[in-house]
């Protein structure tokens, strides 16, 4: 089955939408740059995650994982970066690179086509926020790979419900505009560490909100 409107061609099955921004995410353009890349199976990490996704439906009597893991976190506040009324972003417990965010929809959204016009803007709002912050933080152009998860263009009724519409930040930048944090050594050969907590990320993030620091400069 297909979760948006017609039906999606049966050799498409995923489409990964992502952004790459800066030199040190391998961007050779100045800007943030985009791609849709569509494949024939469903990539390694959305794989995973959406397995986890229908288990947790499974065992929590249809219950969705993201929506109460967002739920938990605006009532925590603790690794809140941003909410507005229909997403929040936080920096999760389980990320690996210092300021790493993830932009979650409140309500069981299972993917973009899902969203009211409202919604829209709302999420407009939650990146726009999210990315001034990193710019913020170091005053400097906040390097970073961007990709959104949602459900299958293809797959199961279990796999479509399951899928919660979502977004990773994986940003390099660990203490100041040129160090930035590498896997390597014991966090390529065994496990990643952190550098700082999720709560200590988040915390410095929701105070680099306001004006883009560019903007004062002029």
């Amino acid at each position: 089955m297909s979760h948006g409107d017609g039906r999606a061609k049966e050799q498409y099955r995923y489409m990964q939408i992502f952004e790459n921004k800066g030199a040190a995410m391998g961007c050779s353009n100045p800007h943030p740059h985009g791609q849709i890349w569509t494949t024939s199976s469903l990539p390694e990490e959305p794989a995973l995650e959406l397995e986890q996704l229908k288990k947790y439906k499974r065992e929590q009597g249809g219950l969705n994982m993201l929506e109460d893991y967002a739920s938990l976190e605006s009532e925590k506040k603790h690794r809140m970066v941003f909410e507005n009324k229909a997403f929040v972003a936080v920096c999760p417990w389980w990320g690996t690179w210092p300021f790493e965010v993830m932009i979650i929809a409140r309500q069981h959204k299972r993917a973009l086509v899902d969203l009211n016009v409202g919604e829209k803007q709302e999420l407009a709002e939650a990146i726009a926020e999210v990315t001034k912050r990193y710019d913020n933080l170091f005053e400097t152009q906040f390097p970073y790979s961007m990709g959104i998860h949602q459900a299958p263009l293809e797959g199961t009724e279990t796999e479509i419900e399951a899928s919660h519409l979502h977004i990773h930040y994986y940003p390099p930048l660990l203490r100041s505009a040129t160090v930035r944090k590498f896997l390597v050594g014991y966090e390529m050969m065994a496990e990643p560490q952190r550098d700082i907590t999720p709560e200590q990320a988040a915390a410095r993030l929701r105070t680099c909100g306001g004006k883009l620091y560019r903007k004062k400069i002029e």
